[in-house]
């Protein structure tokens, strides 16, 4: 699945770390029958997202008049301690 991944978008193969964490995180939340069990109820899908597909960042703080108010990514999995997603950032080329 991780493979699929990164070459669904030729994603340089230096993320591949990144696509397992992403594979393991969806799989485990789709196959996941425990969650139903305890909570009465599917997991919800809407937050899942494409790994390698451009995304947007929006700039906040103090921000000129003619600053731009959002920079482009690209989606790299979600965050292991809270509800936020990783993106690996053009202008900063970090996560």
């Amino acid at each position: 699945m991780a493979r699929t991944m990164l070459d669904e978008h030729r994603t340089p193969k230096k993320f591949w770390a990144e696509a397992i964490n992403t594979a393991c995180y969806m799989s485990n939340l789709l196959n996941k029958t425990s969650y139903e069990l305890q909570f009465g109820r599917q997991p919800r899908e809407s937050h899942l997202r494409v790994f390698g597909c451009r995304c947007f960042l929006l700039n906040q703080g103090n921000l000129d008049k003619f600053e731009p108010r959002i920079s482009d990514g690209i989606f790299h999995g979600y965050a292991t301690y809270s509800r936020a997603y990783r993106v690996w950032s053009w202008t900063s080329e970090g996560l």
